[in-house]
């Protein structure tokens, strides 16, 4: 776990409101896969099928894994945001 540092809160804080705010349609190109998110959350740094090689491109991205928040993208028939990918509708 993180050591809580003033950068560490803030970037969290960021991350949490950019996540939100993150295209959908976008995330839908995840569908199935690991992604790991800048510490902001402003971009995805990279994907793969497992956390092990995710966690290793997010290295060999240059990325400090500790910082990179890693999620699993639900696979189709999902919801994300309350949406659901591949543009089907709830009703």
């Amino acid at each position: 776990m993180p050591i809580l540092t003033p950068q560490y809160a803030e970037n969290r804080r960021k991350y949490l409101q950019n996540r939100r705010n993150f295209p959908l349609d976008e995330l839908a190109n995840y569908a199935g896969k690991w992604i790991a998110w800048s510490p902001d959350g402003t971009r995805i740094v990279a994907s793969a099928d497992d956390v092990d090689e995710l966690e290793a491109l997010v290295v060999a991205a240059g990325e400090d894994v500790m910082q990179c928040l890693r999620e699993p993208i639900p696979a189709h028939d999902s919801l994300i945001g309350g949406a659901f990918l591949g543009g089907e509708s709830c009703d």
